[in-house]
């Protein structure tokens, strides 16, 4: 048993971090014990060791708690590992310390207890600073939002700092477990394999202008026009009259998301698609129904190919307890009806919009098992600095939710829209793989989403079948 001690404040954000940390992430049993104190201390009073790190966030006193006066001070220190003597797999040797105290060795030399036989130190909060990545800590202080009032890359710490592609707190784990396996060598840890997770977020099963005449007119016009495609267009026209007689095969929606279970089944991949099951914003939502023949016949056929199906709730969701609870029940009923049972919900919020106050705890009173939202829209990478999935942190009852977040690394449109990244395919599969390679290291979750309605462009064919 691994005994943590640590300072009164905050006890409640205390027990969430050491329970994510040692816990679910490590494996670890341990209690907390609160003392009057400075540091953190972690200790196996049997082997007569212990492990000591600074206290900086927990220590905010608490009328500046969820200020900016709160935030990391920037530019970040950042910590040259060799100087520890240990040996660490991480992304590179020097790592940025979002809180932490570079000299806290040094100072705590002459200050050591002699009731300890061996003490190491470790010069960054560890803990604080996971809580603050884990909890979106900055999301709820900052005010920067965009024009879909989300918390956008450019204005975090990651990205100013420029460790977005890297899973932070995974390399701050790393750190931790190789000074703890250091005291205590016989110490084990939770075993962990990579998967790979492939979503797709259906906004729209088949072409939208399917139910609109003067929509698939232009959509022909733009086949011709500006795609300068007249086969695309033949389709299209196709397609329109096809499906008033229930044919769909004519659709390039549709097809794509067969084509995505074929390919990810070659190679061994079970893929979630998350269907919407409301309408809040005429603009943003897309207008089918879960009750239409062509969308039961495609529950069903995804299920019965092996693979999940899970909510994507529309537009306004993220802040609409009762829309969001109405749309789940939806999606329930339309799965009971289909006799499609599945033991866990997840779920994915239309335009990655997300209120790190809010939505978390409407996704537990709605019964989501897991969310899988929180990945930047304008920038891919490790918006909560890991790739493992973890329970989420309920800011108003500051306790733990449940409701586990699976982070989403990748998203197509992250790379390839003007108005995010805007990369070509070739830069955009380096950097999907590079990701990927990050999250094999730690034996993580890599979590990709792709939209059926993108994937008809060569480029982006091309590249689900190589990442």
């Amino acid at each position: 048993m691994i005994s943590v001690y640590c300072p009164k404040t905050y006890q409640p954000e205390r027990e969430y971090i050491c329970h994510i940390l040692l816990k679910e992430f490590l494996g670890l049993e341990f209690r907390i014990e609160y003392r009057d104190a400075d540091d953190w201390k972690i200790c196996d009073e049997q082997r007569n060791c212990s492990l000591v790190l600074p206290d900086i966030l927990f220590k905010t006193p608490k009328e500046k708690w969820l200020t900016t006066n709160s935030l990391p001070r920037q530019p970040l220190v950042h910590w040259d590992i060799e100087q520890s003597g240990l040996k660490f797999n991480l992304i590179d040797k020097k790592i940025p310390v979002i809180f932490g105290n570079i000299d806290f060795s040094s100072q705590r030399r002459s200050s050591n207890s002699k009731k300890y036989q061996k003490t190491l130190t470790l010069p960054i909060d560890i803990f604080g600073s996971a809580f603050f990545m884990l909890s979106r800590y900055e999301e709820v202080v900052k005010k920067e939002r965009d024009e879909h009032d989300r918390f956008p890359a450019w204005a975090s710490l990651a990205y100013q700092e420029g460790f977005l592609d890297r899973p932070i707190v995974n390399e701050y784990l790393e750190i931790l477990w190789a000074y703890m396996k250091s005291l205590w060598p016989r110490i084990e840890r939770k075993q962990r394999t990579f998967q790979m997770r492939v979503t797709c977020d259906v906004d729209h099963p088949y072409q939208d202008g399917l139910r609109n005449p003067m929509r698939q007119i232009r959509t022909i016009g733009g086949d011709l026009i500006r795609r300068k495609n007249p086969w695309l267009a033949t389709k299209s026209a196709l397609n329109y009259v096809a499906s008033k007689f229930g044919n769909y095969s004519f659709d390039p929606y549709l097809s794509a998301i067969y084509w995505i279970m074929d390919i990810n089944e070659k190679a061994g991949n079970r893929v979630t698609f998350y269907f919407k099951a409301g309408r809040t914003d005429p603009q943003f939502d897309s207008a089918y129904s879960l009750d239409e023949p062509i969308i039961r016949k495609l529950l069903r056929d995804i299920h019965n190919r092996g693979h999940e199906i899970g909510l994507h709730p529309s537009y306004h969701t993220y802040r609409d307890a009762k829309q969001l609870c109405l749309e789940a029940d939806n999606l329930r009923r339309v799965l009971e009806e289909e006799n499609i049972c599945q033991d866990i919900l997840g779920s994915r919020q239309h335009y990655l919009r997300w209120d790190s106050a809010t939505t978390p705890s409407l996704l537990e009173k709605a019964g989501i098992d897991y969310d899988t939202t929180l990945s930047y829209a304008d920038h891919a990478g490790f918006r909560c600095g890991v790739c493992y999935e973890y329970p989420i942190y309920h800011w108003v009852l500051r306790s733990t939710l449940n409701v586990n977040e699976i982070p989403l690394i990748v998203m197509e449109c992250s790379f390839f829209s003007k108005t995010y990244m805007g990369l070509s395919a070739k830069t955009a599969l380096d950097s999907m793989m590079l990701l990927k390679n990050m999250c094999i290291i730690y034996n993580g979750l890599y979590v990709l989403l792709w939209h059926n309605d993108y994937i008809m462009k060569k480029r982006y064919i091309e590249l689900v079948a190589e990442g």
